[in-house]
């Protein structure tokens, strides 16, 4: 998985919604004109924590300001560190569930 620590969340708002590796290479983030994440200073310097908080309120934003549709937003967000982090297990993919298990047994 990623963190935004390297990685943008991007988005059209009402539309797709993204994960996209800082710095982006080639176009891949071309299609999109909202970004948040990792093309921050301030983003890529802040702790786990605050950035947990940062994605949180950055779904809540393309969501409620921007209209895309919360399980594209959902699909997107399992993707980073953070963002699962924050979610209870059981919104979590099995797959991914397992992942995280076997991380804390590790």
């Amino acid at each position: 998985m990623a963190d935004l620590t390297n990685t943008m969340i991007c988005w059209n708002p009402g539309g797709d919604v993204a994960l996209v590796s800082w710095p982006a290479r080639g176009e891949e983030d071309s299609k999109f004109s909202m970004s948040s994440g990792a093309c921050y200073f301030s983003v890529q310097k802040s702790n786990f924590e605050a950035r947990k908080c940062r994605v949180f309120i950055d779904a809540l934003t393309l969501i409620v300001r921007d209209g895309c549709d919360p399980q594209k937003v959902h699909a997107a967000l399992l993707g980073l560190d953070e963002y699962v982090d924050g979610l209870p297990d059981d919104m979590l993919p099995k797959s991914l569930l397992r992942k995280c298990i076997e991380k804390e047994d590790a």
